[in-house]
């Protein structure tokens, strides 16, 4: 059992194991792209209008540092907000309390005083 597992990690390529954080992570993928495009927007954009290579690059590498987390903090605070509407949409399984039960400590006591 313990060799198959190995042989599974062993079959996997590099790339693979670079990419498993995006499938498995959620919100990594998303906030990647959204910090990858805003980044090349910025650098691009100030160096059309500069023409300065270094500080367009500077301000693309700053800004997709920024994005990035800032994106991938946003989405799973979202999906934290959403998974909590859920549980209190969702209604409590408490079963309801009788008071003729006669395994009731409650209605034991009731009874003897």
């Amino acid at each position: 059992m313990a060799s198959n597992e190995i042989d599974d990690d062993q079959k996997k390529g590099l790339f693979s194991k670079v990419t498993e954080p995006f499938h498995t992570v959620p919100c990594t993928r998303t906030a990647y792209l959204h910090g990858f495009a805003s980044g090349l927007l910025s650098g691009v954009s100030t160096f059309l209008f500069t023409s300065n290579v270094r500080k367009a690059s500077n301000l693309g590498v700053v800004t997709f540092a920024l994005i990035m987390p800032g994106s991938f903090f946003y989405c799973r605070w979202k999906n934290f907000k959403k998974e909590l509407e859920k549980q209190r949409s969702t209604p409590a399984t408490i079963a309801p309390w009788r008071p003729d039960d006669e395994s009731s400590d409650v209605t034991n006591e009731m009874k003897e005083t």
